[in-house]
């Protein structure tokens, strides 16, 4: 299968999207942060990158773009939360996520994250 990077800075979120996708047999990695996640993709190179979206938004911009700049074509899935309009208006709205090619809504189910991550292999 393939190797897939976590950057999530809840723990929970982490070790369930880590153990849900090693339970049908991709290599995962997690990083709690952005820095931590771009050192674990040098070692790594992970074909997919699922990235929480506040993770992005606060320092992790200019490191996937580092990223992008090694592997143009690399997936990076973001992981959103559910927003209230207070923060719709003051975060943007989910086509304003920097360099995303797919969602994933927070919360979300097992099919949902399998399928997230298997279009964006595919793709």
């Amino acid at each position: 299968m393939s190797k897939i990077l976590i950057i999530e800075d809840d723990q929970l979120v982490r070790d369930s999207v880590s153990l849900s996708l090693e339970s049908v047999g991709h290599e995962v990695m997690e990083a709690a942060t952005c820095q931590e996640g771009l050192q674990n993709q040098k070692q790594f190179g992970a074909s997919v990158i699922i990235s929480d979206v506040v993770s992005l938004e606060h320092d992790g911009g200019e490191l996937l773009r580092q990223m992008r700049k090694h592997s143009s074509d690399l997936p990076l899935i973001t992981l959103m939360g559910t927003l209230s309009d207070s923060d719709r208006t003051s975060s943007g709205s989910q086509s304003d996520v920097p360099l995303s090619t797919h969602t994933l809504q927070k919360p979300f189910t097992l099919d949902e994250l399998l399928a997230t991550v298997q279009n964006a292999l595919t793709h």
